[in-house]
């Protein structure tokens, strides 16, 4: 076993010996991370994707194209949290809330949910939040070097992530979540009117007080990112394929993929299909505990000069974030599968909230639906395949694929490569909701 490689940034490239074919199966943030991560360690690459971020391609169904390209390390607080249960009919009878079940999908949800719920106990959210903020501490130190490589310093924009309250009773309710956060290791600063009218002052005045999040930082596209990086990993020797990993077997010398009408095979395989990762992994017999989470976006062309950095008000569950084609307010949970069409109701509500907060915005002219892979307790997946010793596994990341897309990439370069890595992995298993079952 090699020791870790001081989080990526002594990393040595292996002996030829030890050098393999790997498949990443998936092209958003993380599989294009893991993938240069890889290749800096002298491994040899292929990507398959269905639309993969080269050229002129679309590239727009993927998580990786509509989020709110936001590197949040002061994300420590999972979404299931003491008291959730109790609020779980009004997810069922509120279509339009900040954290929302399509009412129809529930029997196929039950055995996440299960888990979800037994996952906000007070001891639990304490184990999970110091998974996390291990995690998170190590984020921007692993991207560094994708960015320096990938040319991408241009897009970054490092002005911190702005939560506002309406009222000071809001604030002092949020204030045990905060000092939660500082205990966590985040870095904030809570502000009065005056100083968020001096950081903001497009936003109406629809608040009394806010908290600062200094070490957050946004990146203006995250279309160019993932363009970016893919070049970087051409420039490597990687190669795209495009088209729907349609077939996947573990063979005695490594991986089959049926794509595009052939095969492909490589000595190892990773799985970062985000959303549709959980019916990739049960081609070769393990069944994960994912879920989707369906995100939106609404658009606003003309006010992307009108905020310097993410804004969000917790109660509406969405973020406002100034990027280079504009404003994107983009959030909000809805656990209702791949498969249910758009709820066009919530895009109005976002619509609606974005012109009473920031009334110079204009017309959101363009809506988005994207699928974030959720596991129960907000913790990615990170880990090699139960089954098979030539499958690694680097999905579930829900809403911190991009802050932690470096920090993947690197721990499963360690789990190819059979070095130590940097943190503990157990945590992040593929199997650590077995006792839930749920398969459908």
């Amino acid at each position: 076993m090699q020791e870790p490689g001081a989080i990526g940034l002594g990393l040595l490239p292996l002996p030829e010996t030890e050098r393999r074919h790997v498949l990443v199966i998936g092209a958003g943030l993380v599989g294009l991370s893991s993938a240069l991560w890889l290749q800096k360690a002298g491994h040899r690459v292929t990507l398959v994707d269905r639309e993969p971020p080269l050229g002129n391609a679309s590239f727009e169904q993927a998580c990786s194209y509509g989020n709110a390209c936001t590197v949040a390390p002061h994300s420590v607080v999972p979404v299931a949290t003491p008291g959730v249960a109790w609020r779980v009919p009004g997810m069922l009878l509120n279509p339009l809330g900040p954290l929302a079940i399509v009412w129809r999908y529930l029997p196929h949800l039950s055995p996440w949910l299960r888990a979800f719920l037994a996952s906000s106990g007070t001891v639990e959210v304490e184990r999970i939040a110091t998974v996390l903020s291990n995690l998170l501490a190590q984020s921007d130190a692993a991207w560094r070097p994708l960015i320096d490589e990938s040319g991408a310093q241009a897009l970054e924009r490092r002005d911190g992530c702005l939560y506002l309250y309406k009222t000071e009773a809001q604030f002092q309710a949020a204030e045990s979540e905060a000092s939660f956060r500082e205990r966590h290791g985040v870095a904030l600063d809570r502000l009065d009117k005056a100083a968020i009218r001096d950081l903001e002052p497009n936003l109406a005045p629809l608040y009394q007080r806010g908290v600062l999040f200094r070490d957050a930082y946004t990146f203006s596209s995250p279309r160019l990112l993932a363009f970016a990086l893919a070049e970087a990993i051409v420039r490597r020797g990687g190669t795209f394929v495009g088209g729907e990993a349609s077939g996947l077997e573990a063979t005695e010398t490594g991986i089959r993929v049926w794509v595009a009408g052939g095969e492909l095979h490589a000595d190892h395989a990773v799985v970062a299909g985000g959303a549709w990762s959980r019916a990739l992994a049960r081609k070769i017999g393990d069944d994960v505990l994912l879920d989707t989470e369906r995100g939106y976006h609404v658009l606003f062309p003309a006010a992307g000069a009108l905020l310097k950095r993410p804004v969000c008000y917790p109660e509406h569950g969405f973020y406002m974030t100034p990027m280079a084609d504009g404003l994107r307010a983009a959030g909000t949970v809805e656990l209702g599968g791949l498969k249910a069409p758009p709820n066009r109701g919530r895009t109005a509500m976002i619509r609606n909230g974005v012109q009473t907060l920031l009334p110079a915005a204009g017309e959101g002219t363009r809506e988005w639906l994207g699928f974030r892979p959720s596991m129960p307790d907000s913790l990615p997946v990170v880990g090699n395949s139960p089954t098979s010793p030539n499958m690694t596994y680097a999905f579930g990341h829900g809403h911190l694929g991009l802050t932690l897309a470096g920090i993947t990439g690197l721990l499963v370069v360690d789990l190819i490569s059979k070095r130590k890595p940097a943190i503990d992995l157990s945590p992040l298993r593929p199997d650590r909701f077995s006792r839930f079952g749920g398969r459908r």
